[in-house]
């Protein structure tokens, strides 16, 4: 469906700003004044370059100009929504989507700081826009839903019928075909009170659409005909696009009818306006209506030429998409920040921020104790000639080191049991997972790796991750990846195993303000995910650097198969970061399969110290796999305390094994 409107809202709200001194110049006599260095003062260079932007229609040209006004907004300490919103559609016209969101969340991320719902509503609604080019509509519905609020709020119906209409084909392309009837409806409304007409034919013929989906081509034939009829009294490209896809729907009706010579009338006038204006999609499903109209007429010269005029279109149709597509991966940056996902932090606020102070005053009072036993080794250098006094002195101090000591030991051992509450208890994965074991031995008190279970409808989703360090920062980015969990998965439902990765690495870049600079810690975490579709006993698995080793035996031989991870982190990233991979797996009753840190893999041990390796460690698990499970997590401790023979612990170690 071709017709969909974007909010007019963001456009007034960035025109409001711009001074009344450039009104009445074209879009070239601004560029040209810029160009020749007329305009001198930063704060009017400024309003010119978004009204340059703004008034263009080119990409380039928009992308160009709204790029330096977002770098001399910054120099002025000017608002950046503008020039963000501005660039945002020229990435999006030029198929660069991934970055045109990342433009309109800088936007909205402004508005809503600075309590502005007007603003904060169009870039809802333009970022919906994006998610609906890319074919993500749950995230599309999410926006519009957001947009339509304020929009009700605010009592702006025009910007609230395009919200409604675009929440109506996002709908639609869900195949909830009703839902998109009902907001067609309420659109149409909306916009006959106001008096658009074009706008309110767009909403006939979009229904008539919905009801052909359903079957119904009374409603159909009449809707398309009446959306065709208001919008061919217009000229304009948009509206012919609109007429096409109308024409071309009809003609289809018309078929169904059984009016073959009529269809063909009318699906030829469609063909033939689509190549006047030069609109190969729609030449393309004209062709394709053609096609099978002259074959159901066994008129098959014509239905060959169309035939092979609809593969070629749709072949080259394809390529441009598949271009933009893989230029949008290799920039892909998931920026979606809902308030939602805000809520859900603050109501962890509480136990974090515990945690957080908690382990503030045990890191203060380690360097206050630090810097006290400096000062007094000092003084002692000093009082050389007073022997007892020293001694006395020393011995209190480390009386006091010693306490102080045992109260940090506590408080990280407190510290302990809030993670280990946070962990999912062995009872609940018992019932998850009937045959399992976790191998879990944290390097310190408490650890950087975590392990994290749910059970979302008909899907079990278990992971195995490895935060950046251990120890307490560890401990820090573990309670935050537990947390970011529980929103993306059972909150929000998200059950693709890559999809998971992809969300888990925005929201993690965005709570450590992660954006590129050098300087910034480049924190993360290494991570398996399984999700185990347990209706179909079908396995998805997506890593992060973290293999899955599965185990079959079939017909009495052992299969050890490795599916390897993505070679990047779930974090920032210095290459252009893509989507992370989704590999299935058909699960058979008794596979065993295992995720791990890799803490195992890497502890040193042995007669010439050095690491366990990956190998030694598939052989490992390829000899014990068939025993039971908690028997192979006791065969694993005893093997790993005999190759360290008393050395020290290197790294946190994961090791988790599943049988089905």
């Amino acid at each position: 469906m071709y017709q969909r409107f974007a909010s007019v809202a963001c456009i007034a709200f960035i025109m409001a700003i711009i001074s009344p001194m450039v009104n009445g110049q074209s879009s070239d006599n601004l560029a040209g004044l810029k160009n020749h260095n007329l305009v001198k003062d930063d704060s009017v260079k400024y309003e010119f370059l978004l009204k340059i932007a703004s008034n263009s229609v080119d990409s380039d040209t928009i992308l160009k100009y709204s790029k330096q006004a977002d770098n001399l907004a910054e120099k002025l300490n000017k608002s950046p929504a503008q020039a963000a919103v501005l660039k945002g559609f020229g990435y999006m016209d030029s198929g660069k989507l991934a970055l045109a969101l990342e433009c309109f969340m800088k936007a909205a991320n402004f508005y809503k700081e600075n309590h502005n719902d007007y603003g904060l509503a169009a870039a809802y609604t333009y970022m919906s826009e994006a998610y609906n080019q890319q074919e993500n509509f749950d995230n599309a519905r999410y926006y519009l839903k957001n947009a339509v609020d304020i929009f009700i709020k605010e009592k702006d119906s025009v910007s609230l019928a395009s919200a409604l209409h675009n929440l109506g084909y996002a709908n639609y392309r869900k195949g909830q075909y009703d839902t998109a009837l009902v907001l067609y409806t309420q659109t149409g409304n909306i916009y006959r009170k106001l008096g658009y007409q074009n706008e309110y034919a767009y909403c006939l013929g979009n229904s008539g659409l919905a009801y052909a989906r359903k079957s119904d081509f009374q409603r159909s034939e009449d809707y398309l005909l009446r959306a065709i009829e208001i919008l061919t009294k217009q000229s304009d490209q948009s509206d012919e696009r609109a007429v096409l896809e109308y024409m071309i729907e009809y003609a289809g009706i018309l078929q169904q009818k059984g009016e073959i010579n009529k269809a063909i009338s009318i699906a030829k006038l469609s063909f033939d306006k689509a190549e006047k204006n030069n609109l190969l999609e729609f030449e393309r499903d004209a062709a394709w209506r053609l096609a099978r109209l002259y074959r159901s007429s066994d008129r098959y010269d014509s239905a060959y030429y169309y035939q092979s005029f609809y593969i070629n279109a749709n072949d080259s149709i394809k390529s441009v998409r598949n271009i933009q597509k893989m230029a949008d991966l290799r920039t892909e940056f998931e920026v979606a920040k809902k308030q939602s996902e805000v809520d859900v932090l603050r109501k962890n606020k509480i136990i974090q921020l515990l945690v957080i102070v908690g382990l503030s005053l045990i890191l203060v009072l380690a360097i206050g104790i630090i810097l006290l036993y400096y000062h007094s080794l000092k003084r002692s250098k000093k009082l050389t000639s007073a022997l007892d006094e020293r001694r006395i002195l020393l011995e209190k101090q480390s009386k006091e080191l010693k306490q102080q000591g045992e109260e940090i030991i506590g408080s990280i051992n407190y510290a302990k049991r809030i993670q280990s509450a946070i962990l999912p208890p062995e009872s609940y994965i018992n019932e998850l997972l009937n045959k399992n074991f976790i191998f879990y031995k944290p390097k310190e008190i408490v650890s950087g790796d975590f392990y994290w279970i749910k059970r979302v409808k008909n899907y079990t989703i278990l992971a195995c991750a490895d935060c950046t360090g251990h120890g307490v920062p560890g401990a820090f980015m573990s309670m935050l990846g537990i947390s970011l969990f529980n929103d993306i998965v059972e909150r929000r439902e998200i059950t693709e195993a890559n999809q998971i990765l992809n969300e888990l690495r925005v929201q993690l870049k965005l709570s450590l303000r992660q954006v590129g600079h050098k300087e910034e810690p480049k924190d993360g975490m290494d991570l398996a995910l399984c999700v185990i579709d347990n209706n179909n006993n079908l396995m998805q698995f997506a890593g992060a650097n973290n293999p899955l080793y599965i185990i079959k035996n079939k017909n009495g031989v052992t299969e050890f198969k490795e599916i390897s991870a993505d070679t990047m982190p779930v974090g920032f990233y210095s290459s252009d970061e893509e989507s992370f991979s989704n590999h299935t797996v058909q699960l058979q009753t008794g596979d065993t399969f295992y995720i791990f840190s890799d803490g195992f893999i890497d502890q040193n041990g042995g007669e010439k110290n050095h690491k366990f390796s990956s190998a030694k460690f598939k052989m490992f698990l390829s000899d014990i796999h068939d025993k039971p499970m908690n028997q192979q997590k006791q065969i694993m401790e005893k093997t790993l305390d005999e190759w360290m023979a008393g050395r020290n612990q290197r790294d946190d170690i994961l090791v988790i094994g599943v049988r089905i």
